[in-house]
C-alpha cells in the first residue's frame, strides 16, 4: 500500500493506507484517550472518548474507527474536545456504580490500602502485608494498637455481621515483621544532598521523616525529651502500647538514615534562625502537650495533678502511688488511661466524672469497656465545680448535668441541673479534660497563632507564610488522633519535597473515586451474596489478671486467627483500581460524580484468562458483547446470586488506552 502523510498535533506522520487515526497517533507516541478500544476487536467508536478534530473540515470523529487520508490535519486536544469528552464521561458515570476503593480505605486518614494488606494476610503472605501497609503508614506497630479505627466504623461488613478487625490485623503484620531477621526495609534512593529539620518526634514528625527519607533527603529530628515518640511514649501507658512496639517502628527509620538530637528544647536550645541557617526546610511538629485546666476553685491544691503529668511520670517510672481513692475528670483517652494506670498503681477505688453520656465519650468504646472490667467506676453527666482540701484529704464537688441544645460538635450541650451538687473524697484528683499547645513554644515558632493557640498554616500544604517553614500535627489541628497525625506528616513531607525542588507547593490532586456511598448504601445483592462469619476475637488478658500489671492487655492474633479474620474481608476495592481506564480519564477530565443508588439483581464473574467480570461497573464500551461473540460460548459466566442477567466485563488495560 502507498504510504499516506498527515499531521497530528503539528507532528507530520507517514503511515500505511487503511491505518486508523488512533493507530497512527499511537505509533507516533501521541496518546488519545479511549474506553472501548481493544486491539483484538473491530472498533465501533461507541464510547466517543477518542474523538478528535479534523481541522479545516470542522469534523469531530472517533479516532479508533476513522481511517487516515492524505493531507489530514488532526488535533487531539483542545477546549472543545475536552468539553465533549467530559460530557461523554458524565453520561457513562451516570450509570456506573461500585467502589473504586473500599470505604475503609477512603476513610483512613493515611489512605492505607486496607483490602490489599488484608488479602495478603489471608493468603499467607505476611511480608507482602507489611510492605503494603508501609506504603502509607510507617508506624504500624504503634497504630495497630492505638488507632481509633475509623476504617472499621465504615467497613461494609456492617451490612452482614461485624466489621473487620483491621487494626488488630495491622498490628499482627507489624509484629510478625518485627520477629524476622530480614524485616522489611523500604528502598531509600541516592541522597539528594538536601536536609530537613523536624522539631518533635511524635507521629507527625516521624511520619514526615519517613517519607522525606524515601525521597532521598537527609532528616534530623530535634526532640526535647530523652527518647523519641512524643505522646505515644509518654502519654500512652505500656499496657496499651508497650515500649517494644515503639522501638520496633523507630528502628526502621534509624536504618533508613534518620538522625535524632535529644534533650533539645525548641525556643531555648534551638531557634528558627539556627535551623534556617543549617537546613533546607523546617517542619514544626511540636504537638499539644500542655494540660488544659478545669477552671474551678481549688484545682491548684496539692494532690491535684494533670492526666498528662500523671501518665508521663508513670511512663518514666517515677509516679508514686496515688492513694486508695482516685477521681479522674474527663472522658478522653488520657482520662481513661489515667484511671486504668491508677488501678495498677494500687488505687482501690477509681471514679471517672464525665459531663456527657458514655456514648459521647471521645475515647474508644473498647477502652471504656476494659476500664469498667478492671474496676473503674464511670459517673456520667457530672461536671466538677470545686476542689477543697480538708484535713489532708481532697474533696471534689460535682454537679449533675443534663443534655441541652445541640452545639457545634453535633452533640447536645451539657446543662447544669440546679441543686444537684454532690461530693466525692479522694487521695488524688487527676484532671484530664484536654490538651493545648504550650504558648511559649508557639511563640518561638514564628507563625501566627489562631484562636485556640494553634499554629496557622495553609491547611492543604502545611506551609507557613515563611516558605521554608512548615508545621503540622496537633500544634496545627489541635489535639487529635495518632492516625490523623500520620496524615499530617505525609502531607507535610509531600509539600516540603516540592519546596526543596523549587516546584509550586500544592496539595496532591485527589483521584477520582466511584462509590456506592456510605457503608450501608451498597445494593442489597452486594450483602446477600456474603455468608455470615463471626468476627474473630482478639486475645487479651483476663480483667482479674491485669489490675496489678503493666503487661500489654491485648496479646494479639495468632497466625491462624489472623488468617481467619482477614479472610472475612469483602474486598470492596475494584480489582482494576490501579489501571482502570475510566478512573484515569475521570481524573483527567474531572466529570461530575453523581452517586447513584441502584439495586443490582446479581453479581457475576467470568472465568477466562483475558477478562474478569464486575457487571455493576458497566461503562457501555461494548467490549463484553464483542468478546462473548468472539469466544462463541467458550466463556463461563457464574452468578454469585440466584438471578442471572447479562453481565459486563472489565478487561486488562492495553498499551494504547
Amino acid at each position: 500500500m502507498n504510504p499516506l502523510s498527515l499531521t497530528i498535533d503539528q507532528q507530520v506522520i507517514t503511515v500505511a493506507s487503511g491505518t486508523s487515526i488512533l493507530e497512527a497517533a499511537t505509533a507516533a507516541g501521541i496518546i488519545i484517550p479511549t474506553l472501548c478500544f481493544h486491539e483484538s476487536l473491530e472498533e465501533t467508536g461507541s464510547c466517543w472518548m477518542c474523538i478528535v478534530e479534523i481541522k479545516g473540515k470542522n469534523r469531530f470523529v472517533p479516532a479508533c474507527d476513522t481511517p487516515v487520508s492524505e493531507g489530514m490535519v488532526i488535533e487531539t486536544e483542545n477546549d472543545t474536545l475536552y468539553s465533549m469528552r467530559r460530557q461523554s464521561l458524565e453520561r457513562i458515570i451516570q450509570d456506573h456504580s461500585g467502589d473504586c476503593i473500599g470505604p475503609c480505605e477512603s476513610t483512613c486518614p493515611a489512605g492505607c490500602d486496607i483490602p490489599g494488606f488484608l488479602g495478603a494476610i489471608a493468603s499467607g503472605n505476611d511480608e507482602m502485608a507489611i510492605e503494603i501497609i508501609k506504603q502509607s503508614i510507617p508506624l504500624p506497630g504503634i497504630l495497630g494498637r492505638v488507632c481509633p479505627a475509623p476504617c472499621e466504623t465504615e467497613c461494609r461488613r456492617h451490612g452482614v455481621d461485624n466489621p473487620l478487625s483491621i487494626c488488630a490485623l495491622k498490628r499482627y503484620a507489624a509484629d510478625k515483621d518485627a520477629e524476622r531477621s530480614d524485616r522489611f526495609l523500604p528502598i531509600v534512593p541516592q541522597k539528594t544532598g538536601k536536609t530537613v529539620a523536624v522539631v518533635g518526634s511524635g507521629p507527625t514528625g516521624l511520619t514526615a521523616a519517613y517519607f522525606l527519607l524515601m525521597q532521598g533527603h537527609g532528616v534530623i529530628i530535634f526532640e526535647s525529651a530523652a527518647q523519641a515518640g512524643g505522646m505515644m511514649r509518654y502519654g500512652i501507658p505500656r499496657f496499651r502500647l508497650p515500649e517494644s512496639a515503639i522501638e520496633s517502628d523507630i528502628a526502621t527509620l534509624l536504618e533508613m538514615g534518620l538522625e535524632f538530637r535529644f534533650n533539645t528544647l525548641f525556643g531555648k536550645d534551638l531557634s528558627l534562625d539556627m535551623l534556617h541557617e543549617n537546613y533546607d526546610a523546617v517542619l514544626l511538629a511540636i504537638g499539644a502537650q500542655q494540660a488544659a485546666t478545669m477552671n474551678i476553685p481549688g484545682e491548684d491544691a496539692p494532690g491535684v495533678v494533670s492526666g498528662i503529668a500523671f501518665l508521663r511520670n508513670a511512663a518514666l517510672g517515677v509516679q508514686s502511688a496515688p492513694g486508695k481513692q482516685v477521681v479522674v475528670t474527663g472522658g478522653g483517652n488520657t482520662a481513661i488511661d489515667a484511671a486504668r494506670t491508677a488501678i495498677r498503681l494500687g488505687a482501690s477505688t477509681v471514679t471517672v466524672l464525665y459531663r456527657r453520656s458514655r456514648e459521647e465519650m471521645p475515647v474508644l468504646a473498647s477502652e471504656v469497656h476494659e476500664a469498667l472490667a478492671e474496676g473503674v467506676t464511670l459517673v456520667e453527666w457530672a461536671a466538677p465545680t470545686a476542689v477543697r482540701q480538708i484535713d489532708g484529704a481532697l474533696e471534689i464537688t460535682a454537679i449533675t448535668m443534663r443534655p441541652g441544645e445541640v452545639d457545634q460538635s453535633g452533640r447536645r450541650r451539657p446543662v447544669p441541673v440546679e441543686g444537684s451538687e454532690f461530693t466525692i473524697f479522694a487521695d488524688t484528683i487527676i484532671s484530664a479534660i484536654g490538651q493545648k499547645i504550650d504558648p511559649a513554644v508557639a511563640c518561638s515558632a514564628g507563625i501566627s497563632v489562631g484562636e485556640y493557640g494553634t499554629l496557622q498554616v495553609t491547611s492543604e500544604t502545611l506551609q507557613s507564610d515563611t516558605p521554608w517553614l512548615f508545621a503540622g500535627g496537633d500544634c496545627v489541628t489541635g489535639p487529635d488522633t495518632a492516625i490523623r497525625a500520620v496524615e499530617q506528616g505525609k502531607r507535610a513531607a509531600y509539600a516540603i519535597n516540592l519546596f526543596i525542588y523549587g516546584e509550586p507547593v500544592v496539595a496532591p490532586a485527589a483521584p477520582f473515586n466511584s462509590s456506592y456511598g456510605p457503608r450501608d448504601d451498597a445494593p442489597r445483592a452486594f450483602y446477600e451474596r456474603i455468608m455470615p462469619a463471626e468476627r474473630v476475637a482478639v486475645p487479651e488478658l483476663t480483667a482479674s489478671g491485669r489490675r496489678e500489671s503493666f503487661s500489654e492487655v491485648v496479646t494479639g492474633y495468632t497466625e491462624s486467627l489472623a488468617r481467619a479474620e482477614a479472610a472475612r474481608c469483602l474486598n470492596c476495592t475494584c480489582n482494576a483500581v490501579k489501571d482502570c481506564r475510566l478512573r484515569q480519564l475521570a481524573f483527567r477530565y474531572a466529570p461530575l460524580q453523581p452517586r447513584q443508588q441502584q439495586e443490582h439483581p446479581g453479581f457475576y464473574k467470568a472465568d477466562h484468562a483475558a477478562i474478569s467480570m464486575e457487571r455493576e461497573k458497566c461503562v457501555d464500551c461494548g467490549i463484553c458483547v464483542r468478546i462473548l461473540e468472539k469466544l462463541d460460548g467458550e466463556l463461563e459466566i457464574t452468578a454469585l446470586t440466584e438471578s442471572c442477567p447479562t453481565g459486563a466485563l472489565t478487561l486488562p488495560v492495553v498499551s494504547r488506552s
